[in-house]
């Protein structure tokens, strides 16, 4: 599982290759609307998440092996 910005949680599921985002129980706004709100800092780096889990769930689905490792947050 990728964290970005700290709320947002990006995960593969394990047996249906589909990718999924989660968030903390927000209120909707007054068009009944729930609302992420990222910096562009942060939007890419969702957007980067997203690309990879993709890449390796379309991968996964079709019997492959994806040349590139995972995406993982650099620890340093």
């Amino acid at each position: 599982m990728d964290n970005v910005a700290g709320f947002v949680k990006v995960r593969r599921t394990d047996d249906t290759h589909e990718i999924v985002i989660a968030h903390p129980a927000s209120h909707s706004d007054r068009d009944g609307l729930e609302r992420i709100v990222l910096s562009p800092r942060h939007a890419r780096h969702l957007a980067n998440v997203l690309i990879e889990h993709a890449t390796y769930a379309e991968a996964e689905a079709a019997g492959r092996l994806v040349e590139s490792r995972p995406y993982r947050k650099r620890t340093s």
